[in-house]
């Protein structure tokens, strides 16, 4: 099995540019966007690829409602700025992949000592669709966050959006506590995550508990949510990244259905006062106009 790097995955992401403009992944779903924002939804696919093998390592619960959220936002901050975020959505399921862990962990290996099926060629072939669902979507993560470095020098923000029920009331921010946003807090300072501009306090004032603290005197974080490999892969310590943080939005939070709203306002709040959108872009876009609902997904992959 093979283990690509960040730079290979660009590569290959530049490379097949113009299949992902196409709309022929088959493993992900991809929109482009005119925002400096991308939306990343890695545990929300139901999708199944037929005879790969369930992962017996980690965690493979689906993130219920993270892809909904996603979609939602977009069209809500289309309706207020008349520009939509770019959104990325891992459609297979967690179970057989995990996109937000590096490759050798993403998936069930079955070319290992022991393993009676790595005898069989049919699992073989299956663990490899397997592993072309997980580099498709960092392929197009990838390209998606190279485009955005491009058009926005500026700067640009990556969200990467996840459930948890540990803490239902709570919505946790996770950063590698600074270092995956090191160039916003290099312009602004720790107050953009946690001070009354941030993502966060825009939560918070709608009523959502937060985690980190607003006005926290640090940038520590909860280490059980405090950022995965996607922020650490796409984050601004990294030359050829961007800003990147990762919200796990508590299961009441994800049941309340005023949170779509509420997470856009929170969003152009942020993005206008962090030079991504400028302070008097808000604006109303009739429904008319907004793109349709995405189409529904097959539940089986071959």
């Amino acid at each position: 099995m093979c283990f690509y790097s960040w730079r290979a995955l660009l590569g290959i992401a530049l490379l097949g540019s113009s299949c992902i403009a196409a709309g022929n992944p088959r493993h992900t779903f991809a929109s482009s966007g005119t925002l400096p924002l991308l939306l990343t939804v890695p545990h929300d696919g139901d999708a199944v690829i037929a005879g790969a093998p369930r992962r017996t390592k980690g965690t493979v619960v689906r993130d219920a409602g993270t892809r909904s959220l996603a979609e939602e936002v977009a069209g809500l901050l289309q309706e207020k700025t008349g520009r939509r975020p770019y959104i990325v959505v891992a459609l297979v399921s967690r179970a057989q992949v995990d996109v937000n862990r590096r490759e050798i962990d993403a998936i069930e290996d079955v070319n290992v000592a022991g393993n009676e099926k790595a005898e069989k060629p049919e699992y073989v072939a299956n663990t490899t669709n397997a592993a072309d669902a997980y580099r498709e979507y960092h392929a197009i993560v990838a390209a998606y966050v190279a485009e955005i470095r491009s058009k926005f020098p500026q700067g640009a923000l990556l969200i990467d959006i996840h459930g948890q029920s540990e803490v239902p009331t709570t919505t946790f921010q996770g950063s590698r506590s600074g270092l995956t946003v090191t160039r916003l807090i290099r312009r602004f300072g720790a107050s953009a995550l946690t001070g009354e501009k941030s993502v966060l306090a825009g939560l918070a004032r709608r009523g959502y508990g937060v985690n980190p603290p607003l006005m926290a005197s640090g940038l520590q974080e909860d280490r059980r949510f405090n950022g995965g490999y996607t922020v650490f892969t796409y984050g601004s310590h990294r030359d050829e990244g961007i800003d990147a943080i990762q919200l796990e939005f508590g299961r009441a939070h994800r049941d309340n259905p005023a949170l779509p709203l509420d997470f856009a306002d929170a969003l152009v709040t942020f993005m206008q006062n962090h030079g991504l959108l400028e302070a008097d872009s808000s604006r109303r876009v009739p429904a008319s106009k907004l793109p349709a609902p995405a189409g529904t997904v097959s539940h089986e992959l071959k």
